[in-house]
């Protein structure tokens, strides 16, 4: 496939609907795209196992996971960049003195330090999907490129938050759910995962169109040729977006690729 375009996509409430599926106009956006020698790519904080169905359904082989830390390519899996040991060793420290459940992601599975309410409303509920294994230790024998901490959307969870962000300067915290932040090396973005590939000789010069809602999606709208923000994106991501479409339940992702002519 020669490339002429690359359109990225994120997942919650941008390419799914409320049951974590990609929508039927959306899938036959993707493959629309595929059609006229666009490539679809997804760009997401979930992880790369996460993503085998999503790639089915949407004829899909291309993704940067974990917020920008695990890159697969034309279906070649091209890097990963794990948290260090010693990070997590003492952030896990912190989590148990706080009393306050992380989970551990890279592109094979995840694992949970404890299983409570907030694990259960958070993989049950809203990525549905069956709760992980509890495995306290699971950075200790396999690499971690990205982390859950739990703590919920409330004065007293964002204070909690807080402390956490002032103790580990060398990680980037993202809100992106009302129970959890995600946590990644700083300096790891959707973005930085997107200059990592387009430094491939057959990308150069190619434009790409980034499309998301929500706070980890900020910089790839700034970094992308075309920043487009969903109708139900939070402000602060709107305000950096070139363009601003219908909402992810209402064809905005047809309606935004129809108007850039892409298909």
């Amino acid at each position: 496939m020669m490339v002429k375009a690359i359109a990225l996509f994120d997942l919650d409430m941008t390419l799914l609907n409320d049951d974590k599926q990609i929508a039927p106009e959306n899938v036959a956006a993707l493959h629309a795209l595929r059609a006229n020698d666009v490539l679809p790519m997804l760009s997401t904080g979930r992880n790369l196992w996460e993503l085998h169905d999503l790639f089915r359904i949407g004829g899909l082989n291309s993704a940067i996971g974990a917020n920008g830390a695990d890159i697969m390519y034309d279906g070649v899996h091209l890097m990963q960049q794990p948290i260090g040991q010693p990070q997590i060793r003492r952030i896990v420290k912190m989590a148990d003195e706080h009393n306050v459940a992380m989970a551990f992601f890279n592109d094979q599975h995840v694992a949970v330090t404890r299983r409570n309410a907030a694990t259960e409303r958070n993989f049950l509920g809203f990525v549905k999907q069956p709760h992980p294994p509890v495995v306290p230790d699971f950075y200790e024998h396999e690499p971690v490129c990205m982390m859950l901490l739990f703590v919920p959307r409330t004065p007293a969870g964002d204070a909690i938050g807080a402390e956490f962000k002032a103790a580990f300067p060398e990680l980037a915290f993202y809100r992106n759910a009302e129970d959890t932040m995600d946590l990644v090396n700083n300096g790891i973005t959707k973005a930085s995962g997107l200059a990592y590939l387009m430094r491939r000789p057959e990308l150069q010069g190619v434009p790409t169109y980034a499309f998301g809602d929500g706070n980890n999606d900020i910089e790839i709208l700034q970094a992308a040729t075309v920043g487009i923000a969903m109708g139900n994106a939070l402000p602060q991501v709107a305000a950096v977006a070139d363009y601003q479409t219908g909402d992810y339940l209402h064809g905005g992702i047809p309606d935004a690729l129809a108007h850039f002519h892409l298909i």
